[in-house]
């Protein structure tokens, strides 16, 4: 399933699309005259960053599940005589939410790669009460056409057309527009 961009403008356009709180699209561009699908299934890793006793620890990449919690500890290595970051999955006590939860005293930075182009970043700073991402259904699309930003539109249709173009006719004449078609299944 993918959203398609069409760019009916003379300029290039930059795209930022997220699913619910999540960016799944970060300034993709598209040139006049072209097509861009955006797929719209998550596909992602998250891992966590914190400063702890002056050092910075980062835990392991893990791939991303739009409906799980993920919990940012620091643990003891013994073995090591040192601390490890560790990110663990459980459930979201809130589906659609995805939740970002710390046990930790420093803030965590949780950092969410999409499609393995471009990371979202989102620092938690309240321990034990989770930080709450709406994962969809809905989306909302923002659009640079020519150095101009348009207004954002919203839609829930993962098959949605979005196509960019100048107003021809009327007063908004020579403006750009964002216009939305559903798809028919």
């Amino acid at each position: 399933m993918a959203i398609t961009i069409v760019n009916n403008t003379g300029y290039e356009a930059f795209l930022t699309i997220n699913k619910g709180d999540l960016v799944i699209a970060n300034w993709a561009r598209t040139e006049s005259g072209h097509t861009l699908e955006i797929p719209t299934h998550i596909i992602g890793t998250i891992l966590a960053k914190a400063n702890f006793q002056n050092r910075e620890y980062v835990s392991d990449r893990m791939q991303l599940n739009d409906t799980a919690a993920y919990i940012a500890q620091i643990e003891q290595d013994l073995e090591n005589k040192s601390y490890v970051l560790r990110v663990v999955e459980s459930g979201s006590s809130a589906p659609p939410f995805m939740q970002l939860y710390k046990t930790c005293t420093p803030p965590v930075s949780f950092i969410i790669q999409m499609h393995g182009l471009f990371e979202q970043e989102i620092t938690q700073s309240r321990g034990f009460i989770p930080y709450n991402l709406r994962s969809g259904p809905a989306y909302t699309l923002q659009a640079v056409i020519n150095g101009i930003t348009l207004p954002p539109v919203h839609f829930s249709d993962e098959n949605a057309t979005i196509t960019a173009e100048t107003v021809q006719n009327g007063p908004a004449a020579g403006f750009y527009r964002l216009n939305v078609a559903q798809s028919k299944t």
